[in-house]
């Protein structure tokens, strides 16, 4: 048992981290002094680093952040107006998965004001809808560096458009979502209203097959659903892609019409069935389909409840994700299930007769 003085420098601890905690608090207009926020985040990250994102707007901000002296290291720190800032959130080095950065010192929040107040200026003179913030970062193939505001329309799903400044504000550049495909537009153009948002072509969707009143868990079996999806389409199952979670099970499939096409169906943990969307198959992906009898679907609840224990540095974790789909080169179809804890990762992969290939921490 604890001693007095021991409990006394541990509630000691307890209160002087609390008081740490409640010391640094966010400035409550954030676009009219972003040096404020910036000088609240130096002092509640305490050390140097280099920033990999940095996502700012007038009611929230967050940081991802690189420890100089420890580069294994990576938090999370956010900030809302006016409210204490909290201790960063440790990140996994795993899912990190882009590391360029731009240190701390060169992070200007005044170009991220100014640029915010463009990217909203824009979205009002082209019919999209206000953007909340912009962000410091690289683009998904980890290029292009800078402060991104993307603009959507409520209108249109579909309807995309990107705007790019490096990092000190300067040379922007514009991108819009046009036939499927990304099209270069002029900032001119965009100030002058020249790129409207375009209008939401007309749906002709089946309508949803409505929940059947029985809540689903579907990682402990896909079977049954899979054939009520099969119902619904009216033709065998020609799958791409199958997604596995608790709440929700989702399967792209080739439309039997068309092996050009991949349509993404979505069911619910109520049993609801319904089309999520449509599109082209990407030329050079693999474009060949598989059906349920070729992967072992009635060996999946199995499967997925026994993976943590298949890893033993993970045995306590939990699935995170379940997918099938094609390995490699477009080869056959394997099971792939994915573990989390709370130090990372660990894949778990079976072949199509349920042959266990691979276990191991990511």
């Amino acid at each position: 048992m604890p001693t007095r003085t021991e409990l006394a420098l541990v509630f000691a601890l307890v209160a002087c981290a609390s008081a740490r905690a409640a010391d640094v608090v966010a400035p409550p207009h954030p676009l009219d002094d972003p040096a404020a926020v910036k000088a609240a985040y130096a002092a509640r990250i305490g050390h140097p680093v280099h920033v990999l994102t940095f996502s700012f707007g007038e009611h929230y901000a967050t940081a991802t952040v690189q420890n100089d002296a420890a580069p294994d290291e990576f938090d999370r720190f956010e900030m809302i107006p006016g409210q204490p800032m909290k201790d960063g959130q440790p990140q996994k080095s795993g899912s990190i998965d882009c590391r360029k950065k731009i240190a701390f010192a060169d992070v200007d929040l005044a170009v991220a004001a100014r640029v915010l107040g463009e990217a909203r200026a824009i979205a009002a003179a082209n019919g999209y809808s206000k953007p909340e913030n912009v962000e410091l970062g690289a683009d998904v193939f980890c290029n292009d560096f800078g402060w991104r505001a993307r603009l959507t329309s409520e209108a249109n799903s579909d309807a995309f458009l990107e705007i790019v400044w490096t990092p000190n504000g300067a040379s922007p550049k514009a991108r819009q979502m046009k036939n499927d495909d990304w099209a270069k537009v002029d900032m001119k153009t965009l100030a002058a209203g020249g790129a409207k948002a375009p209008a939401a072509p007309p749906k002709n969707e089946p309508a949803p097959t409505p929940a059947d009143g029985r809540t689903r868990d579907f990682t402990r079996g896909i079977e049954a659903d899979l054939a009520r999806v099969e119902a619904k389409i009216g033709a065998p199952l020609a799958f791409k892609h199958i997604s596995v979670g608790k709440d929700q099970l989702s399967v792209d499939v080739f439309p039997p019409a068309s092996k050009k096409r991949v349509a993404s169906w979505i069911v619910g943990s109520d049993g609801e069935i319904k089309l999520w969307r449509e599109d082209d198959t990407i030329p050079f992906d693999c474009n060949k389909p598989f059906a349920a009898a070729d992967v072992p679907i009635a060996q999946l609840p199995a499967m997925i409840a026994g993976a943590p224990a298949l890893i033993p540095p993970m045995a306590q974790g939990w699935v995170k994700s379940v997918h099938i789909y094609r390995s490699g080169l477009c080869g056959s179809p394997h099971v792939f299930i994915e573990v989390e804890d709370d130090r990372g990762y660990g894949n778990v992969e079976y072949d199509a007769r349920g042959k266990l290939l691979k276990a191991e921490v990511q």
